[in-house]
Parts: C-alpha cells; sequence; structure tokens
C-alpha cells in the first residue's frame, strides 16, 4: 500500500485491469438482512438530507444483482443498473432492475442518459476503489448530472481499515482505501462539492459520501467536518506502523489457535468464499491440510478451490451432513447472519472464529 502524506490518498501500487476483473466476475450481492437493512437506512439518510425525491431518476454504476436499485425502486420515478459482468446483468434484469451491460465512463454514462433520461442521481456503492481509474467513473457521472445533480460513493472508510486492523480488506480488487481528504480531492478535479458523509457498519466500517454537482452551495456538513478533523489527528506515521505490528499479531494468534485445535483431534473449516477470506488465509499460510473446506451459499464458487491455500469450497447443504468443530468466519462481517443460519439448520455443535478485530471463538 502507498499513502500520500498531502491528500492521505492510500492506494496499491499495482492494479489489474479492469476488463480482467470484471467481465465474468463471480462475486454476487447476497439476498441478506444485514444489507437490506443497510439499504433502508441509506435510502432514508438520501431522502431526509434532500439529496433524493421522489422524481428523480438514478443510476448505479456496478449495481451488480441490483438489490439496491430494486429497494430503492419503488420510492423514485426510474433506477438504472450500469454493470460490466454480462450473466450478473441478467439475473438484474429478471428481478425488474434494467440494468445496461458495460463499463461506466463518459461515453456509456451518456448513452444510457439519452435513452434512460437524464439522471438526479448517480450512486457508486463499493466499486470506486475497484477501479485503477476512478476518475474515469466520476467524469461520467459529471457528464450526466446537471447542476446541483448529485453524486454518492459509499465505500469501505480507511479509517475502519486501520482502527480495526482490517488488513484482509487489502487485495488486488482493492485498489483504493478511500479518506474523506482524499475523495474531497478527487472530487474537486470533477466540478464536484463534498457536501455530507455518513459511516455505516455495513462490510466492517463503510463510509457514504454524497457529493453536489458544482462547486458552490455552502459549506459542508458537520459530519464531514468532524470527521476530518479527527483524520488530521489519526492519519500519521504511527497509525500505519500499528497497523502493521497488530496484523502480524492477529495473524501469529490465528496459527496458533489453529493448530493447537487440530492437534486435539477438531475440524475447522471455512465460511465464506471471500476475497478478503484469501487474504486471511494466505497471510496466515493455511493450507488444505489444516482446514480442509471451505463452506459458501453461491453455486458457481462451489466445487472450486481457493487461490494459494487450495482449499475445496462446498455448499452448505454439504457441509450440513457433516460439520465441523470450528468455523472459521472468513465472511466475519456477515457473523451474527451466519451463526444465526447454522443454529437454523439445526447444527448446535459448531463453534465460530472470528479473526477481525481480534482472533476469538464466538
Amino acid at each position: 500500500m502507498q499513502w500520500c502524506k498531502t491528500c492521505n490518498n492510500v492506494q496499491l501500487r499495482d492494479c489489474l485491469p479492469a476488463d480482467v476483473l470484471y467481465s465474468d466476475y463471480l462475486y454476487l450481492t447476497p439476498r441478506s438482512s444485514t444489507l437490506e437493512e443497510h439499504y433502508s437506512y441509506l435510502i432514508n439518510f438520501l431522502f431526509s438530507g434532500g439529496y433524493l425525491t421522489s422524481s428523480d431518476t438514478v443510476f448505479e454504476i456496478g449495481s451488480n444483482t441490483g438489490y439496491f436499485l430494486e429497494a430503492l425502486k419503488p420510492s423514485v420515478k426510474a433506477v438504472l443498473g450500469i454493470d460490466p459482468a454480462r450473466e450478473i446483468g441478467d439475473l438484474a434484469r429478471s428481478i425488474g432492475v434494467p440494468t445496461v451491460t458495460d463499463f461506466f465512463n463518459s461515453e456509456t454514462a451518456k448513452a444510457a442518459a439519452e435513452e434512460h433520461g437524464t439522471p438526479q442521481m448517480v450512486v457508486g456503492r463499493h466499486c470506486m476503489a475497484h477501479n485503477e481509474w476512478p476518475q474515469e467513473m466520476i467524469a461520467g457521472a459529471a457528464d450526466v448530472l446537471e447542476e446541483g445533480g448529485y453524486l454518492t460513493i459509499e465505500n469501505a472508510y480507511l479509517m475502519n481499515t486501520l482502527e480495526n486492523i482490517e488488513f484482509d480488506q487489502v487485495y488486488h480488487e482493492h485498489m483504493f482505501y478511500y479518506s474523506i481528504s482524499s475523495m474531497t480531492e478527487m472530487l474537486k478535479r470533477h466540478g464536484f462539492q463534498l457536501v455530507d458523509v455518513t459511516i455505516s457498519l455495513v462490510h466492517g466500517g463503510s463510509i457514504i459520501f454524497v457529493a453536489r454537482r458544482g462547486e458552490t452551495g455552502g459549506e459542508p456538513s458537520e459530519a464531514v467536518q468532524r470527521y476530518m478533523a479527527r483524520e488530521d489527528l489519526f492519519l500519521n506515521s504511527e497509525t500505519f506502523a500499528r497497523f502493521s505490528s497488530r496484523a502480524s499479531e492477529i495473524r501469529d494468534s490465528l496459527v496458533q489457535l489453529v493448530e493447537d485445535l487440530t492437534a486435539s483431534g477438531n475440524s475447522v473449516y471455512t465460511y465464506g468464499a471471500t476475497a478478503k477470506g484469501n487474504t486471511l488465509l494466505n497471510f496466515a499460510g493455511f493450507t488444505s491440510d489444516q482446514i480442509p473446506y471451505c463452506v459458501d451459499s453461491t453455486p458457481v464458487k462451489q466445487g472450486k478451490f481457493l487461490p494459494g491455500s487450495g482449499i475445496e469450497v462446498i455448499s452448505e447443504e454439504t457441509v450440513a451432513e457433516n460439520p465441523p468443530d470450528y468455523f472459521l468466519l472468513t465472511a466475519w462481517n456477515y457473523q451474527k447472519e451466519i451463526i444465526t443460519k447454522v443454529r437454523a439448520s439445526g447444527n448446535q455443535h459448531s463453534q465460530f472464529i472470528v479473526p477481525i478485530p481480534f482472533v476469538r471463538i464466538v
């Protein structure tokens, strides 16, 4: 990771091409009570702040399965998803969310506006950090939004990542780690003014930025100013050094725990075939010798193997027949939901290892 001490931008040095990452994409936004609650929170925030009205058209960048737009659709005039993954776009259209299969940039944004109408808001949820050139997406939003239109960006927040020692969030697909100061600087370059922010607990701690097209319109909200002041105090060399040392401590604790459990004859599987789970497993050096299986509900991932560790991905139905003694929650951000699902399936035996922000058994 590289850190700019001037604007507090943190990013990876090397980035993979977007077409390699996203044309055939395996991540599917899950049907999740956690996410449904988050959609309600976000929609209420946008309406209560006056950033969104019932007469607005909303475009979403990287809309994936379209579940957010499905939740938003009854409250606005029209919605449109724009996502490059072909099969995922088909899933979104099957639930009634109109979706354009393409990357979002100035050209595709203008074409979408000509066909579907000018949006009053463009939303980019957990995609601005997933692209080597986020400026292209912001420029596309600037080209289709009129003066006074809003761009809403949701992403993992650098402060949460550092404070909670979420080192597993660092992987090839997460190219940027945004602070308020770095996002403010990037937005300014494309004629946007950051006007508000709010923090959500989803995905281990996310920030929602709301920016207005046009650089006039009053001072940013009290929340922007408050979090900015906190960043000024917190983002320094000592914080990054602590992040590094604590990540190593968590790794060592987790390795020792799994070694002790397996030496005592206990079985350990992982739960969640996630990208961040692969960061955790490979940083710890786990292989299928210690952890033979990873449980995941996504059919397209089942029967495959996790890169590096070689752990086989199996279904929830398969593991229900012979559950392990422990699940290592690599999808720890869905901890409550996973535990509830496992217990509801009749499995009262397995215990759960939560690795972040410290290793513990629940």
